[in-house]
Formats: structure tokens, C-alpha cells, sequence
């Protein structure tokens, strides 16, 4: 027996857009009781009231569960729902959605494909959001989900995908009945808080750095930082989901997946590099024969705590709108340049230890 893990991308008209993937179930081309994992980019302002995310994520969990037969609390367990809001610029609604299953075939020696697994964490206290139980937490789902995907070594380890709670007035005045304080009172800042601590959980689960850290570093010590993970915060859940994407020898199937570091939001070449890793040409961008074999790409920027962007003063951490969104339509627009195609990842904001200052990670999916 050997895994087979696939990815397939789906448009989405609204956040309750489910029809890609009901015709896919419908037609045979995937099956409900095969998906492990959703990532999708729901049009919302991807802040803390963004309720796009929930949205999408009880409307997939519904048509899960209602073709699988499966309760909806058992489909929260077997599935990692990655709901980022936030699709400014050209960014286009979509899904991407990856299954995993055993089947009966024999690996082709030298050949490595692709595996996607996953783990959750236990739901967090508010007062562990943002702190370091949260990123303990995520260290040991990570290294769950590194066992489960059965590769070789870290070096077959692509991209890791967090989804984390974020922390509310109600969450935070909960904290606060019991006696216990919160990392931060902000609730929109809360957001980067709760994504750096899962980043530095990546970190750690896969031996980027190692323990034991300290709690102020939290959004503080920018040379920790993991090279292979991102982190989504949002209000639909009070656990951490890990979705991990790597290339394994034990695996067949016809999906393979790459990364590279951007140096920074309009690393274009970064976004080429990442590409060519997984066996796609590009010299400008992607030709229209190549953009076939692509699934997606996903993107993450990170605001640089400087505010400079390759030297030049930017207004990014002074500007109203406060970061994300403006940083959102940036990447968006860089990488779906590159690729030809909108309907691309993009998470951008504080993105506290999701690579150095600046910097982020563009992980590509893409058919053999």
C-alpha cells in the first residue's frame, strides 16, 4: 500500500460558493471521505469581524459531513479547515482542497510525490493565545503531523499551514473573570500575536530553532523564525489546525510541492524560484501551457517592523488601514503576475516569525 495525496482549486462566487466541490463529489472526481484539508481565500476585510471565514468553514463542513454520513463534530476532527479572509486587489474567491488515502500501488523508487497530513491542537484558554502554550501546543502538532506524512527527512518539508483563534472582547473578558491576563487587550493585533506564536510552534515542531524560548519573545525576537511555515487567525475556532505539505518516497500520485523564501512583498523572482523548484519554466511569467500543471500557490507576505521595503520608506505601518489589506493586494498582485492567474493564495500583515524580517514563504502545488 502506498499514499496517494492530492490538491484540486475551486472558484467561489461567495463564501457559500460550495458547487466546485459538490460537482466534484458528484461526478467522481474526488471523494468526500478522501479530503484532509481546505485552504480558501473568502472575500471578507480578513480582520477580527470578518465572519466570511466562519462562514465558508461551517458551508464546507456541512457538504462534508452531508456526503460523508459523518457527524459535523467528527468532519472537524478529520479536516483542516484554513479559511483567510481578505481577497483585495485582483486576488479571485476560491479553494483549494487536498485528500489523502491508501492505495494499492507500489512507489516508483528515486520518485518522491506528494503528501499532505494533518493535527490539531486541544482548544486554547484565551490567556494561552498568543503565549507560549500556544506555541507548544503547535510544536507537538507539527511533529504529529511530520510522523503522519512519512518522509525521509525535514528537508522534505514544504510548507506548513496553521490555522489559529484569535482573540475577542468576549474571549478576552472570559480571561479576565476567571483572573487571568491575556497577552494583548488589541483584539485586531491579537491577530499577528496568535500568528507568530504559531509560527515559532512551526519553528520548533520541525527543529528550526530550538527550546526552550523565551515568552518574550513573542512577536519581539526577530531572528526566530521558521522558513517553512504561515499562520491564519481568525474567530471560528479556539484550537490549532497544522496542515503540512511535503514530498515523500512512499507516496504515488501525480502532485508535487516546492517552496522559496521571498525576500520581501514584490519578490517576483522569489515567486519564480518557488515555481521552478517544482518543475515549472518561467522566465516572466508562466505560460499558458505550464499554468495548467499549477494548483495553486500560496503566499506569505510579512510587513517589515521597519517599514522599509528594499530601503525605500513605505507608509504600510503608519497608513489608517493598518497593514493587511494594502500588503494583501500587493502580494496578491505580484504573484498572480507571475503565475497568469488571480485566483492565487495571499496572507500578508504582522507576520510575526513567518521568516526574517520582511520576508515570507511562497509554496507552490503543482501537477507532475
Amino acid at each position: 500500500m502506498a499514499l496517494e495525496c492530492s490538491a484540486h482549486k475551486f472558484l467561489m462566487a461567495g463564501p457559500d460558493d460550495m458547487s466546485g466541490l459538490e460537482a466534484a463529489f458528484r461526478d467522481g472526481t474526488l471523494r468526500a471521505e478522501d479530503v484532509v484539508g481546505i485552504i480558501a481565500k473568502t472575500e471578507g476585510n480578513g480582520k477580527v469581524n470578518d465572519f466570511s471565514r466562519p462562514f465558508a468553514h461551517r458551508c464546507f463542513m456541512e457538504l462534508l459531513a452531508q456526503w460523508t454520513k459523518r457527524p459535523a463534530a467528527e468532519i472537524e476532527e478529520r479536516v483542516a479547515f484554513v479559511m483567510s479572509g481578505g481577497c483585495e486587489g485582483v486576488i479571485s474567491p476560491h479553494a483549494t482542497v487536498f485528500t489523502r488515502r491508501k492505495v494499492d500501488a507500489a512507489p516508483v523508487p528515486g520518485q518522491k510525490r506528494l503528501s499532505v497530513s494533518i493535527a490539531s491542537t486541544r482548544a486554547l484558554l484565551p490567556e494561552e493565545v498568543g503565549a507560549m502554550p500556544q506555541v507548544e501546543l503547535v510544536a507537538q502538532a507539527v511533529r504529529e503531523a511530520l510522523a503522519a506524512a512519512d518522509l525521509d527527512s525535514l528537508d522534505d518539508v514544504y510548507y506548513v499551514q496553521v490555522k489559529c483563534p484569535l482573540l475577542t472582547t468576549e474571549r478576552i473578558n472570559d480571561a479576565k473573570a476567571r483572573g487571568k491576563a491575556v497577552a494583548i487587550e488589541d483584539t485586531a493585533r491579537s491577530m499577528g500575536l496568535a500568528n507568530g506564536a504559531s509560527a515559532l510552534g512551526v519553528a520548533l515542531g520541525l527543529g528550526e530553532i530550538k527550546g526552550p524560548l523565551d515568552p518574550r519573545a513573542i512577536g519581539n525576537d526577530h531572528d526566530l523564525y521558521t522558513l517553512r511555515g504561515a499562520a491564519s487567525s481568525g474567530i471560528e475556532m479556539l484550537r490549532c489546525q497544522v496542515l503540512l505539505l511535503g514530498n515523500s518516497a512512499n507516496a504515488v500520485g501525480n502532485y508535487v510541492c516546492s517552496h522559496y523564501m521571498m525576500d520581501d512583498l514584490i519578490d517576483a523572482e522569489g515567486v519564480r524560484k518557488a515555481l521552478r523548484a517544482a518543475g515549472i519554466p518561467v522566465v516572466g511569467s508562466v505560460s499558458e501551457a505550464d499554468r495548467a500543471r499549477i494548483v495553486n500557490v500560496f503566499a506569505k507576505g510579512q510587513i517589515p517592523v521597519h517599514g522599509r521595503v528594499r530601503g525605500r520608506r513605505t507608509t504600510l505601518l503608519t497608513d489608517t488601514d493598518l497593514n493587511t489589506r494594502p500588503s494583501r493586494a500587493v502580494l496578491g498582485a505580484v504573484v498572480a503576475s507571475v503565475v497568469g492567474d488571480p485566483a492565487i493564495y495571499a496572507s500578508a500583515g504582522m507576520s510575526y516569525h513567518q521568516g526574517p524580517v520582511g520576508a515570507g514563504v511562497a509554496a507552490v502545488v503543482a501537477r507532475v
